[in-house]
Protein backbone atom coordinates (compact mmCIF):
# COMPACT_ATOMS: atom_id res chain seq x y z
CA UNK A 1 0.00 0.00 0.00
CA UNK A 2 1.17 3.56 -0.69
CA UNK A 3 2.93 5.07 2.37
CA UNK A 4 1.36 8.50 1.75
CA UNK A 5 -2.10 6.90 1.68
CA UNK A 6 -1.41 5.08 4.97
CA UNK A 7 -0.30 8.33 6.67
CA UNK A 8 -3.40 10.24 5.48
CA UNK A 9 -5.95 7.53 6.30
CA UNK A 10 -6.96 6.71 9.84
CA UNK A 11 -8.76 3.56 10.96
CA UNK A 12 -11.91 5.64 11.50
CA UNK A 13 -11.60 7.01 7.97
CA UNK A 14 -11.34 3.51 6.54
CA UNK A 15 -14.38 2.40 8.53
CA UNK A 16 -16.38 5.38 7.22
CA UNK A 17 -15.28 4.63 3.66
CA UNK A 18 -16.30 0.97 4.06
CA UNK A 19 -19.67 1.94 5.54
CA UNK A 20 -20.33 4.32 2.66
CA UNK A 21 -19.44 1.62 0.13
CA UNK A 22 -21.70 -0.88 1.88
CA UNK A 23 -24.53 1.63 1.86
CA UNK A 24 -24.15 2.27 -1.86
CA UNK A 25 -24.08 -1.47 -2.64
CA UNK A 26 -27.10 -2.13 -0.44
CA UNK A 27 -28.99 1.08 -1.15
CA UNK A 28 -32.16 -0.72 -2.23
CA UNK A 29 -32.54 -2.84 0.93
CA UNK A 30 -31.27 0.03 3.11
CA UNK A 31 -33.83 2.44 1.66
CA UNK A 32 -36.66 0.01 2.44
CA UNK A 33 -35.31 -0.50 5.98
CA UNK A 34 -35.11 3.25 6.64
CA UNK A 35 -38.64 3.65 5.32
CA UNK A 36 -39.78 1.27 8.06
CA UNK A 37 -40.55 -1.73 5.90
CA UNK A 38 -37.82 -3.93 7.32
CA UNK A 39 -39.87 -7.01 8.15
CA UNK A 40 -39.96 -9.31 5.13
CA UNK A 41 -43.28 -10.61 3.94
CA UNK A 42 -43.85 -14.31 4.45
CA UNK A 43 -45.36 -16.87 2.17
CA UNK A 44 -47.84 -19.44 3.44
CA UNK A 45 -45.01 -21.89 4.22
CA UNK A 46 -43.21 -19.38 6.48
CA UNK A 47 -40.43 -18.58 4.00
CA UNK A 48 -39.62 -14.98 3.14
CA UNK A 49 -41.60 -13.86 0.09
CA UNK A 50 -39.66 -10.70 -0.78
CA UNK A 51 -36.57 -10.71 -2.94
CA UNK A 52 -36.98 -14.25 -4.24
CA UNK A 53 -36.71 -17.55 -2.49
CA UNK A 54 -34.02 -18.38 0.02
CA UNK A 55 -33.19 -22.04 -0.15
CA UNK A 56 -30.90 -24.10 1.96
CA UNK A 57 -30.65 -26.81 4.57
CA UNK A 58 -33.34 -26.91 7.22
CA UNK A 59 -30.83 -26.09 9.99
CA UNK A 60 -30.58 -22.64 8.37
CA UNK A 61 -34.31 -21.88 8.60
CA UNK A 62 -36.07 -20.14 11.48
CA UNK A 63 -39.17 -22.32 11.10
CA UNK A 64 -37.03 -25.33 12.02
CA UNK A 65 -36.11 -23.89 15.44
CA UNK A 66 -39.33 -22.26 16.63
CA UNK A 67 -40.95 -25.58 17.68
CA UNK A 68 -37.66 -26.67 19.28
CA UNK A 69 -37.44 -23.81 21.81
CA UNK A 70 -37.00 -25.45 25.20
CA UNK A 71 -35.33 -28.56 23.80
CA UNK A 72 -31.75 -29.69 24.38
CA UNK A 73 -28.96 -29.51 21.83
CA UNK A 74 -25.41 -30.81 22.16
CA UNK A 75 -22.43 -28.75 21.06
CA UNK A 76 -19.44 -30.90 20.16
CA UNK A 77 -16.09 -29.55 21.37
CA UNK A 78 -12.63 -30.72 20.42
CA UNK A 79 -10.94 -32.74 23.14
CA UNK A 80 -13.87 -32.37 25.52
CA UNK A 81 -17.25 -33.96 26.09
CA UNK A 82 -20.18 -32.42 24.22
CA UNK A 83 -21.82 -29.52 26.00
CA UNK A 84 -25.58 -29.81 26.56
CA UNK A 85 -27.42 -26.53 26.02
CA UNK A 86 -31.09 -25.56 25.92
CA UNK A 87 -32.51 -23.47 23.09
CA UNK A 88 -34.15 -20.57 24.93
CA UNK A 89 -35.17 -18.36 22.00
CA UNK A 90 -35.47 -18.28 18.21
CA UNK A 91 -36.13 -14.71 17.05
CA UNK A 92 -36.59 -13.20 13.58
CA UNK A 93 -34.28 -10.28 12.79
CA UNK A 94 -35.06 -7.52 10.28
CA UNK A 95 -33.65 -8.46 6.88
CA UNK A 96 -34.53 -8.69 3.21
CA UNK A 97 -33.92 -12.44 3.36
CA UNK A 98 -34.29 -14.73 6.31
CA UNK A 99 -32.33 -13.58 9.32
CA UNK A 100 -32.70 -14.87 12.85
CA UNK A 101 -31.02 -15.24 16.22
CA UNK A 102 -30.83 -18.39 18.33
CA UNK A 103 -29.98 -18.17 22.02
CA UNK A 104 -28.80 -21.30 23.82
CA UNK A 105 -28.15 -21.57 27.57
CA UNK A 106 -25.65 -23.90 29.19
CA UNK A 107 -24.58 -24.30 32.81
CA UNK A 108 -22.72 -21.41 34.48
CA UNK A 109 -19.28 -22.97 33.90
CA UNK A 110 -19.88 -23.77 30.23
CA UNK A 111 -16.85 -22.75 28.20
CA UNK A 112 -16.82 -22.17 24.45
CA UNK A 113 -14.84 -19.75 22.34
CA UNK A 114 -16.47 -18.18 19.31
CA UNK A 115 -16.02 -20.53 16.38
CA UNK A 116 -17.81 -23.08 14.23
CA UNK A 117 -19.06 -26.06 16.23
CA UNK A 118 -21.01 -29.14 15.30
CA UNK A 119 -24.42 -28.98 16.94
CA UNK A 120 -26.58 -32.04 17.41
CA UNK A 121 -30.30 -32.46 17.99
CA UNK A 122 -32.36 -35.68 17.89
CA UNK A 123 -34.74 -34.27 15.21
CA UNK A 124 -32.13 -32.42 13.13
CA UNK A 125 -29.04 -34.60 13.33
CA UNK A 126 -25.59 -32.98 13.28
CA UNK A 127 -24.77 -29.70 11.52
CA UNK A 128 -22.18 -26.88 11.76
CA UNK A 129 -22.99 -23.37 13.07
CA UNK A 130 -20.89 -20.43 14.25
CA UNK A 131 -21.48 -20.04 18.00
CA UNK A 132 -20.57 -16.99 20.11
CA UNK A 133 -20.68 -16.76 23.92
CA UNK A 134 -22.81 -13.77 25.00
CA UNK A 135 -23.21 -12.28 28.45
CA UNK A 136 -23.11 -14.24 31.64
CA UNK A 137 -26.55 -14.27 33.25
CA UNK A 138 -27.15 -15.78 36.67
CA UNK A 139 -29.09 -18.68 35.10
CA UNK A 140 -26.11 -19.95 33.07
CA UNK A 141 -23.80 -19.07 30.18
CA UNK A 142 -25.61 -18.06 27.01
CA UNK A 143 -24.48 -18.65 23.44
CA UNK A 144 -25.81 -16.99 20.29
CA UNK A 145 -26.04 -18.07 16.67
CA UNK A 146 -26.99 -15.54 13.99
CA UNK A 147 -28.19 -16.83 10.63
CA UNK A 148 -28.51 -14.30 7.81
CA UNK A 149 -29.66 -15.75 4.50
CA UNK A 150 -29.89 -13.23 1.68
CA UNK A 151 -31.59 -14.29 -1.56
CA UNK A 152 -29.24 -14.37 -4.55
CA UNK A 153 -31.52 -11.88 -6.32
CA UNK A 154 -30.45 -9.24 -3.75
CA UNK A 155 -26.73 -10.00 -3.89
CA UNK A 156 -24.59 -7.51 -5.82
CA UNK A 157 -23.32 -8.71 -9.18
CA UNK A 158 -19.54 -8.69 -9.27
Amino acid sequence: MDDAFERRTSRAGLLKLGAAAAFVVGAGPATRAVAGNNKPAESTDGAPASGGSVRGPRHLRLATYVPLVGSTFRIHRQQARPLSVKLVSATRLPSEGESFSLIFRGHGNAKLGQQIYTLEHPRLGEFPLFVVPVGRPAKGQEFQVIVNRIPSSLMPRV
